[in-house]
């Protein structure tokens, strides 16, 4: 599928083919990450596959399929219910996350996991253990998906929980989750795209360590909040790109997609753009490849790379109010841990 492998062991566990584990099929290039001046490169070998055109086609047909239902992100900003249980459970899967350094995916898919949830479930106001209990099935389900080494299910209840549940009411738990997410959880995401994005804008140069790394800190930051609910994924994957490279001011009219048949909306991605620069995720440059005859705004930008996408229809998001926070403030008392021995799903 073309997903950008960052964080996670690149050695594999068992005897299966390259291509079958990273879900590559006819048509797919291997590049090689470049060669960087730190040196990480070398000593982690990894390497990025870059899909077609006619893959990225059919991966696009398939990214609605993964997000949350229609009007979830109002919903959110709107406060109440659903916002309260994703801030909840985002502050506490942050926290197991960096706790168990797993991989940015994990983090990535465990959210989409909680999201696509919680705007399709009818949430119960007197089950308070549920949020607890739906943030360790989200993230015991990504982990499980994306991770080569992982915890046991109840391992994961660490970083200040107030519950903690026996393995078979987690189990119960992520079946529920999977039931009302129709078992799609290889889930289409911007990483699934990264790699792609890169290659274009980089003018098909095997991009560094740094780079790659920089595009996931800018993905996982668009995490927060709702602000980027309404993007697709590859919309904030060729953001996220455009923006990690125009910062190292290497993005230059050479690096042309006018030959790509993507059909990516070049208004959504340059609004993505721009909100990425209003919440502070990337730094507004001066301007790009040294030349300050190039446009500065975003659809500027854009053509300036030659970035000639078959738009979409030309659907403009609607304006937003400031991203919410999604930090949760601490309990000025620490709750009594309770083991809840029986089964509430």
């Amino acid at each position: 599928m073309g997903i950008l492998c960052l964080g996670a062991s690149s050695t594999l566990l068992c005897g299966e083919d390259r291509n079958n584990v990273l879900g590559l099929g006819c048509g797919n290039e291997l590049v090689e990450v470049g060669s960087g001046h730190d040196g990480l490169d070398s000593v982690v070998g990894a390497v990025f596959p870059v899909d077609t055109d006619e893959a990225v086609r059919a991966l696009l047909e398939k990214e609605t399929d993964h997000k949350p239902q229609d009007g979830y992100a109002e919903r959110l900003e709107r406060g109440g219910l659903e916002y309260s249980w994703r801030r909840d459970a985002m502050d506490w899967i942050c926290k197991v996350h960096s706790y168990y350094r797993f991989g940015p995916l994990s983090l990535y898919l465990a959210v989409n996991y909680l999201d696509r949830f919680l705007s399709s479930y009818d949430l119960p106001h007197d089950k308070p253990w549920m949020r607890q209990l739906l943030s360790v099935a989200c993230l015991a389900l990504a982990v499980k998906m994306e991770e080569t080494v992982l915890p046991l299910p109840v391992d994961l209840q660490v970083c200040d929980v107030k519950f903690e549940f026996e393995a078979r009411t987690i189990g119960r738990m992520e079946l529920l989750v999977l039931a009302t997410l129709k078992w799609r959880m290889q889930a289409v995401t911007p990483f699934t795209f990264i790699s792609y994005f890169l290659d274009k804008f980089n003018g098909g140069k095997p991009p560094s360590l740094a780079l790659a790394s920089r595009c996931t800190d800018i993905i996982i930051g668009t995490l927060k909040g709702s602000t980027f609910l309404s993007f697709r994924p590859s919309e904030i994957a060729a953001a996220s790109a455009l923006a990690a490279v125009s910062e190292n001011q290497v993005v230059g009219s050479s690096s042309a997609l006018s030959a790509s048949e993507v059909p990516i909306n070049k208004v959504m991605i340059a609004r993505c753009y721009e909100l990425l620069q209003e919440q502070a995720l990337v730094r507004k440059t001066g301007h790009v490849n040294g030349s300050p005859s190039v446009p500065q705004s975003p659809i500027g930008v854009l053509d300036a790379t030659c970035f000639s996408f078959r738009s979409e229809d030309a659907r403009l998001v609607s304006s937003q109010s400031n991203n919410i926070s999604s930090s949760s403030s601490n309990d000025n008392q620490v709750s009594k841990r309770r083991r809840l021995s029986i089964s509430p799903i």
